[in-house]
């Protein structure tokens, strides 16, 4: 399942800030994100998916790019902690769109 958001992301590679961009799509597996700066393909990366102002941002330990096309990158997220897991499978789940509950027909 892949969610459509506009959420900030900063990005870091070797333990330096390199930058922030917007993240465009979100699944569990990655993330599809725009950038000012290239970022070439198999550049590994550490993540901050800043989701909103009230909460923590969500973690991403180690993340590899995957594809770029100009100013936006395709990012494979490698490496995440349990919990910054468990927080992003339930920000998905939350901001998917509710299915109507069964109801039969009254004709």
């Amino acid at each position: 399942m892949t969610m459509k958001v506009h959420y900030q992301v900063s990005l870091s590679k070797e333990s330096a800030t390199s930058g922030e961009g917007r993240l465009l799509d979100l699944s569990v597996e990655g993330c599809r994100i725009e950038c000012a700066h290239d970022l070439p393909v198999n550049t590994y990366l550490s993540l901050r998916l800043l989701i909103s102002p009230q909460e923590m941002p969500v973690l991403v330990d180690l993340a590899a790019v995957r594809w770029t096309r100009g100013t936006v990158c395709g990012i494979h997220f490698l490496s995440l902690q349990p919990l910054q897991t468990a927080r992003l499978k339930t920000l998905l789940t939350s901001a998917a769109p509710k299915k109507p509950p069964n109801t039969p027909d009254k004709g």
